[in-house]
């Protein structure tokens, strides 16, 4: 009689891996359904210079822009695997305050 531990052992590891994607899907979904937590993400990704050029004369000036952009893209990723409709909802959040902020700034007043 033969043990094929090797393939059990794979099982095993394929349905943590599964449960682990699942727990952070669900975790994810959580955190997004506040205002709050959608703000502090979208915070955090905008810091990271996303949407610019990560390219540098300095090398370690761009390997530290490369990583800080990655940590973007992971929540990114996380964000359209979960619940892709919380990043078109982030998004609308951040252009509503800051229209708020810039009509705040703009607002007339009584001196």
């Amino acid at each position: 009689m033969s043990f094929d531990f090797e393939s059990r052992d794979k099982k095993t590891e394929a349905a943590a891996a599964k449960r682990l994607v699942e727990q952070m899907h669900s975790d994810a979904k959580s955190v997004l359904e506040t205002t709050a937590g959608r703000r502090l993400v979208w915070a955090f990704i905008q810091s990271t210079g996303i949407d610019a050029s990560p390219f540098s004369t300095n090398a370690m000036a761009q390997a530290r822009t490369v990583g800080q952009q990655d940590g973007a893209r992971w929540w990114l990723d996380l964000i359209r695997d979960a619940c892709p409709e919380r990043e078109a909802q982030m998004r609308a959040d951040s252009i509503r305050a800051a229209k708020e902020r810039r009509n705040n700034r703009e607002a007339p007043t009584d001196d």
